[in-house]
């Protein structure tokens, strides 16, 4: 198959206002666009269900991923964006090199889990959820 992206090149950086500044440490990611159509339907529609064309609500992107502990900063602050509720504005680039392989967008970290298990590495898991639409 030609054209295929490896996930291992796939990154997720957070904008410092200067610099994308990639987040540290092995990361395995999920990003997800969601979106719920509009339901229109009425008695005259009957039983059937009618969506409205070209229109979604409750938009926005969902990233989650899972990081093996590091004593980075970008680590530390990632952690303490989503304990203190800080938006930040993130890009998560396919690695191919190509600006529409590229997603820019505002989000907010939340949910963040540890995993300590018993002889094996730390991970974090979390998850950053858009504000607004994609830049």
């Amino acid at each position: 198959m030609a054209g295929e992206t490896n996930g291992t090149s796939c990154l997720l950086y957070r904008f410092d206002g200067a610099f994308d500044m990639a987040l540290v440490g092995q990361m395995e990611l999920t990003s997800t666009f969601n979106g719920t159509p509009v339901d229109i339907s009425s008695k005259s529609t009957d039983d059937f269900i009618t969506l409205m064309n070209a229109d979604l609500s409750t938009k926005g992107r969902t990233v989650t991923g899972t990081l093996v502990y590091s004593n980075d900063a970008e680590y530390k602050l990632i952690k303490a964006s989503a304990l203190a509720g800080v938006i930040s504005e993130y890009m998560l680039d396919y690695g191919s090199e190509l600006i529409a392989d590229q997603v820019r967008f505002f989000g907010i970290p939340n949910a963040p889990s540890d995993a300590l298990p018993m002889g094996d590495k730390v991970t974090t898991s979390i998850s950053i959820l858009s504000v607004g639409e994609d830049i």
